[in-house]
């Protein structure tokens, strides 16, 4: 990929991600292009790596359209996750440093300290600890091939999303996985720290689906 479609990919993506182009919307090339700061050859290479990672939709004689996501892709994703993390957690209860343990302890209180968590701002804090979790999480497994599997599914505008709905008592529950990940990890019980990813995973979909379509990131 040339250094113009890297450009245009990155504010592409960045523009699908945080739901700047909404799902089911036309990614019109021309529109893009300007959006982009690219020409539109650039663009069309960035659209083919996007519709590589099931971001971006073509639609024979139509173009390209941001994905949809029906509740049974949602479903799909969710379990994909629970598989993949849960072999993260696995992996990480036999690696995972005490330093990385101290980091989980940190975003585990940073969230409770954002409670009840109904502000933007509170929304915003607990998001970034809850996403900083389960990056550690990722990165104690030492696993490439789940760093890359793992790499877009988290992502998805839909799933990153689904927070915003979340109840006090929904946070309270999710994060009360986190400490028991924690404690799974603290006693490099591997199959606990699965078990408990996978529950929490689920649980989140759960949540997607009591909340309904299109809102938020309760993982």
């Amino acid at each position: 990929m040339s250094k113009a479609a890297d450009l245009a990919y990155e504010r592409i993506r960045n523009k699908i991600i945080t739901g700047d182009y909404v799902a089911g919307s036309h990614l019109k090339e021309e529109q893009v292009a300007e959006d982009a700061g690219v020409s539109r050859t650039p663009v069309r290479e960035a659209l083919r790596r996007l519709d590589a990672e099931h971001l971006v939709k073509f639609v024979p004689n139509r173009g390209a359209y941001v994905a949809s996501w029906s509740t049974a892709d949602i479903e799909e994703i969710f379990i994909l996750r629970a598989m993949f993390e849960g072999h993260a957690a696995y992996r990480a209860a036999s690696r995972i440093t005490p330093a990385a343990l101290t980091e989980l302890e940190a975003c585990a209180d940073a969230i409770d300290e954002q409670l009840p968590g109904q502000t933007e701002r509170q929304r915003f804090a607990i998001l970034a600890a809850n996403q900083r979790f389960h990056a550690i999480v990722l990165d104690a497994a030492h696993s490439e091939r789940l760093n890359k599997a793992l790499s877009w599914l988290v992502e998805i505008p839909i799933i990153l999303r689904t927070f915003e709905r979340y109840t006090e008592r929904d946070i309270m529950r999710s994060n009360h996985h986190h400490r028991e990940m924690i404690d799974a990890f603290r006693t490099r019980d591997a199959r606990w720290a699965q078990n408990v990813m996978d529950t929490h995973l689920r649980a989140a979909f759960r949540r997607y689906v009591v909340h309904g379509n299109g809102s938020g990131s309760g993982n």
